[in-house]
């Protein structure tokens, strides 16, 4: 019966972890098709203009703000974001224009507003 009881246990708590695992990856894919899709670009645009472009603000961002959502810091995340879509807005460390404005369009797309209290933000330039 005791051995019953604790594979009953051990399962239950498999699962529960398991279910948090999903609920977490759920929680931070949008970021990641964020990451890949600013990877992507970078590799598409790596200058404007003939000058390079600085993209790792934009992954760096997105890394911290992915660590946030982890720890469930809604705010770090909600701040984030604006932060993120201000970038792109001004197209700020000599981003593509083009890669700018694409990205923001993916972002809007993918960004869960409600979910982290985001304010939509205004189309890009």
């Amino acid at each position: 019966m005791k051995s019953i009881l604790v594979t009953i246990v051990a399962v239950s708590c498999a699962l529960a972890l398991f279910a948090g695992g999903v609920a977490l990856a759920e929680t931070t894919n949008w970021m990641d098709e964020l990451t890949s899709s600013v990877n992507f670009y970078k590799s598409r645009y790596p200058t404007t203009n003939n000058e390079p472009a600085n993209w790792e603000p934009y992954l760096s961002e997105m890394s911290l703000m992915k660590k946030a959502a982890i720890r469930g810091d809604v705010e770090t995340v909600r701040v984030g974001m604006a932060k993120w879509f201000t970038m792109l807005k001004n197209r700020e460390y000599g981003i593509n224009p083009k890669a700018a404005d694409e990205l923001f369009r993916i972002a809007v797309l993918a960004t869960p507003f409600e979910e982290y209290k985001i304010s939509v933000p205004t189309p890009a330039h």
